[in-house]
């Protein structure tokens, strides 16, 4: 009966690992739509710290599982909660990666009609145009 309590003791932390990581999720793009990289930088640390912690304990929780015990209902409840708030973190990761390329096409647009090309072009090895990565850009701006 310990090994029951010791499964749900380590997916209860698991579930609490979870509930922090998404809030760090959720701060890192807010952190990057307001432009703020400090916050960004601490919120990315806090998301290392979290899935290190987490791996710990998935490989707790399937050490105390390897041994062949049936999971009771609450367990599999938990299981299944954890699942969810697994797919939630994931949808915000492509959420936050599509901003970012979207942005960054954005960018990479506006430089290739404002910034004149070099004179020299390269090719791939299939004969396609390489486009180049933006080069620096100071503007003036008056406040």
């Amino acid at each position: 009966m310990a090994k029951k309590v010791s499964v749900m003791d380590i997916l209860e932390k698991e579930n609490e690992t979870l509930d922090c990581l998404l809030d760090c999720q959720s701060n890192v793009h807010i952190a990057v739509k307001t432009r703020n990289w400090i916050g960004l930088e601490e919120y990315l640390e806090k998301i290392r710290v979290l899935s290190l912690e987490f791996s710990a304990l998935e490989e707790e929780r399937e050490a105390a599982c390897a041994t062949g015990q049936e999971i009771s209902v609450e367990e599999k409840a938990l299981m299944l909660k954890l699942h969810s708030k697994l797919l939630r973190s994931k949808i915000e990761n492509q959420i936050l990666n599509k901003y970012i390329e979207t942005s960054r096409n954005f960018v990479q647009g506006i430089l290739d009609n404002a910034v004149p090309q070099r004179r020299n072009v390269l090719y791939s090895r299939s004969g396609k145009i390489i486009k180049r990565e933006p080069e620096s850009v100071v503007l003036n701006r008056i406040f």
